[in-house]
């Protein structure tokens, strides 16, 4: 499980928080942003402290659900790559709630192309310490013996460049 935890703050407000980013870790937010909605919520905060990352694309999907269409959620790029932009494509049913991403030194990968893509978009209020800084492609490489090498090949960026 992606998500550790899904309750209502107040009357108005819910909350989440996310350990890792997974396989299953969109449609854990989308069952916990139903249930939160089943309870009335009109503001929402997502926290992502000690969040280390894991895959980008459960962190794309999860910005496209709260970023109107054409926005830039996150780039990539390295030496041997060109350029690759993921934008947001307006189907997200949370486009106007307000939203608080809760970061620290240990959010690191997916939490920051998260909370960086809502921060470059201005459509959510960053709340915490400056995260980690790590936003790096790799590849896994097999080895012979069954282990695996990790390769860096490219990096992300959050649409400001940082």
């Amino acid at each position: 499980k992606s998500i550790a935890a899904t309750y209502m703050l107040d009357d108005n407000t819910g909350y989440i928080k996310i350990k890792s980013f997974g396989e299953t870790t969109y449609p854990e937010l989308l069952i916990s942003l139903a249930q939160l909605s089943q309870e009335g919520f009109s503001n929402l905060v997502i926290d992502l402290r000690d969040n280390t990352g894991g895959y980008m694309d459960p962190a794309v999907q999860m910005a496209n659900e709260f970023l109107p269409k054409n926005k830039l959620i996150v780039y990539m790029e390295g030496r041997k790559s060109p350029r690759k932009d993921f934008m947001s494509d307006g189907h997200g049913s949370y486009q106007k709630i307000p939203l608080v991403v809760l970061i620290n030194e240990a959010s690191a990968s997916a939490s920051e192309i998260f909370a960086g893509a809502m921060q470059d978009n201005d459509r959510a209020t960053i709340i915490g310490r400056r995260s980690f800084g790590k936003g790096l492609v790799q590849q896994q490489i097999g080895v012979p013996d069954g282990s695996m090498i990790r390769l860096t090949i490219a990096r992300y960026d959050t649409p400001s460049g940082r």
